[in-house]
């Protein structure tokens, strides 16, 4: 600013000199007009064009000559020089400076070359004019040099500044007190919005520098402040002349902690439900155990899942999933987690409960489940409780151990761990195991009941029945395994063997002139295999047995499955027969019977054991053979033991009959000795 005054009154003064000039009016007023246009691009232009600094120059070099002292035009080159040297920041406002001193000495010359025409030099007045130039000239570089170091170091301050308000994360600079002295835009949007002060506090509610817990930290600070979460770092700013700073960094990481809360809900909890996953209720198992208190462990799983599913669908089984979770969540009391270990098992873990507590939350539960708005949720809960030392997967054991024995007991009670469980369940291991080995050895071993035919007491086939010759418990029936092979899925592999054991039984009877049909038993899940149909064919074809003397047996529990039903109808395509056994028992439906046909109607022995009690079941019984007739079907009465009930389903038009009376299931070898086979019975 100084500057600028200087050089206005260098220009002030030169045209008060110009006008009090004693020289040609039109040259005063040109010079004076052109110093005018000089000064006034100076107040409106800036001064900063090409044609300014030529009209410097002219101005300079016209005075030189008009003037009889070159002070005034000297003062007026100083204050140009100074103001273009000091206003411009780059190169071009040195060089836009050299055409007023260039003015200046043309006009020196041009007085020197007219002085040495007319013989009047005055070396002292040159000396004086020129001599001040060569410092002008040093001192403006120097200058300019200067105001430019100035101005870099302004420019590189500003970017600096521009940068930290332009950077994403809150910087502030304190000083020993904890108070800031400078911080950024975000910091001040970071804290100033939320305790409208100068300080940074700490979780402690202290000053952050000065806090000692907080400068003990190894690493980053983290502060919550109103819900969000900033990591805050720190570092010494070493001062000479003042005492040390320290450099404050606020970084905010709440999106990332949300992101990261979400993907560690997401880790621990089950998607469908909500509750906790298995990994994560294993590990806080595992942590609740290591504790050495007393802990609860509940195994839930749902008695009626498998016919939600298949009879309304997999929505339908989810949703019935969530009413679970919704329900023990309302009855579970807080610090009690529940988990979905998979499928429609589940499980609750209450820490510090001994076996009272976590017996009354079973029952607790048992009748929130039972007991809701929409419909009924069965279930079977085991409960165990630890003993110093148990591991999580002992205690696991345990609880999955009475769930089962729940279950076996009818399902949609609670069974709390007790040794002789355990004792079962470990029986039941064993069994398992024996099976396994029996499957696969050669324990087991295939009966045969004989079929006659009532109108002749002729006997026309004979029923596969599987037995277990177990080595410690003797010759086993199928009701006391067939339920473990179900379970373990032997069933497949055991189903498979008597197959081709019959198949190859009634090849033997027919080459000894036997002309015999066999019967055997199969299973939905060996029904619903997409390899059945081709292993059936493939026994067919190894044993030569033709397929019109196999029937395959089923019970209505086949209706239930969709890919069981279609295995079924490949069945037929092979020419083997099919019977529907125990007919009237399960999910009997006319429907199913109108659209899949059977070949051979069983009647259950509950019926025919029943033709002596009541009259009603005489009448059920001719219902069901009316409609077999209607279907096309044969009929064969199951468990007849008695000559009156052969007489009665013989006088009925019964076509078929088996049971005591006829013969017990026998092995092939002893089959000679039965009553049926010796002409018994007619």
């Amino acid at each position: 600013m100084l500057t600028n005054v200087f050089a206005w009154l260098g220009g002030i003064g030169l045209a008060t000199q110009l006008v009090l000039a004693e020289t040609a009016p039109a040259t005063r007023i040109a010079l004076i007009l052109l110093l005018l246009v000089v000064l006034c691009s100076w107040k409106w232009a800036g001064g900063d064009r090409w044609f300014v600094a030529a009209a410097e120059a002219a101005v300079l070099a016209g005075s030189v000559l008009v003037l009889p002292v070159p002070q005034p035009a000297v003062a007026f080159l100083f204050g140009v020089v100074t103001r273009r040297v000091l206003s411009g920041g780059s190169s071009r406002a040195l060089v836009k400076a050299i055409p007023a001193p260039v003015g200046y000495v043309a006009g020196q010359f041009t007085s020197i070359l007219t002085a040495v025409r007319t013989e009047n030099v005055d070396l002292d007045n040159l000396m004086a004019s020129l001599l001040p130039l060569l410092g002008l000239v040093i001192g403006s570089a120097a200058l300019h040099a200067t105001v430019s170091a100035a101005r870099h170091e302004r420019d590189a301050r500003q970017a600096v500044h521009a940068v930290i308000d332009a950077s994403p994360v809150g910087i502030f600079l304190v000083d020993d007190t904890g108070t800031s002295i400078l911080r950024n835009a975000r910091a001040q949007a970071m804290f100033t919005q939320h305790n409208g002060t100068r300080e940074v506090q700490c979780r402690h509610q202290m000053n952050l520098v000065r806090c000692e817990e907080c400068g003990r930290a190894a690493g980053p600070v983290e502060l919550n402040v109103d819900g969000d979460v900033f990591e805050i770092h720190t570092a010494p700013v070493p001062q000479e002349s003042r005492p040390e700073l320290t450099l404050v960094v606020a970084v905010d990481v709440s999106e990332r902690r949300r992101q990261e809360d979400a993907l560690r809900f997401r880790a621990e909890h089950d998607d469908l439900t909500g509750l906790a996953s298995r990994a994560h209720f294993l590990h806080l198992m595992e942590t609740a155990l290591g504790t050495g208190e007393p802990v609860g462990l509940l195994v839930v799983d749902l008695d009626q899942f498998k016919e939600v599913n298949d009879a309304d669908g997999h929505d339908a089984g989810d949703e019935y999933l969530r009413e679970f979770a919704r329900r023990t969540a309302q009855v579970i009391p807080h610090g009690v987690t529940a988990a979905r270990l998979g499928g429609d098992e589940f499980a609750v873990l209450a820490t510090r409960s001994g076996t009272v507590e976590s017996a009354r939350l079973a029952t607790r539960m048992l009748a929130a489940l039972t007991t809701g708005p929409e419909r009924e949720i069965r279930a079977s809960i085991g409960v165990a409780v630890s003993a110093p030392g148990t591991t999580a997967a002992e205690l696991l054991r345990d609880a999955d151990a009475a769930m089962y024995i729940a279950k076996k007991e009818g399902g949609a009670r609670a069974k709390v761990f007790q040794d002789e469980i355990g004792a079962r369940v470990q029986a039941r291991q064993r069994d398992k195991a024996d099976l396994r080995t029996a499957v696969h050895g050669d324990q087991m071993v295939v009966h045969y009941q004989p079929i006659i035919e009532l109108a002749t007491s002729r006997v026309t086939g004979a029923e596969a029945l599987v037995r277990w010759q177990r080595p410690d418990r003797g010759l086993l029936r199928p009701d006391e395994f067939i339920g473990l092979a179900e379970e373990t899925g032997l069933i497949v592999p055991l189903g498979d063997r008597v197959l081709e054991a019959a198949c190859a039984q009634g090849t033997r009877w027919s080459r000894e002139g036997r002309a015999l049909g066999v019967t055997v038993n199969v299973s939905t899940r060996q029904l619903s295999s997409s390899a059945f149909v081709t292993s059936l064919r493939g026994v067919l074809r190894s044993t030569s047995l033709p397929a019109e003397k196999l029937t395959l047996e089923v019970t209505e529990s086949v209706w239930a499955d969709e890919a069981a039903m279609q295995g079924l109808m490949a069945v037929r395509d092979t020419g083997v027969q099919v019977a529907l056994d125990d007919f009237g028992t399960g999910y009997s439906s006319l429907s199913y019977l109108q659209r899949y046909p059977f070949d051979v109607v069983k009647i259950d022995r509950s019926f025919v054991g029943a033709l002596d009690e009541t009259g009603r079941t005489a009448s059920v019984v001719r219902c069901v053979l009316d409609l077999a007739d209607v279907l096309g079907a044969r009929t064969v009465a199951e468990g007849v033991e008695t000559q009156d009930q052969a007489e009665w389903l013989r006088r009925e038009g019964c076509d078929y009959a088996q049971g005591y009376l006829f013969g017990k299931p026998a092995h092939p070898d002893d089959w000679d000795h039965q009553p049926a086979v010796q002409g018994a019975g007619r």
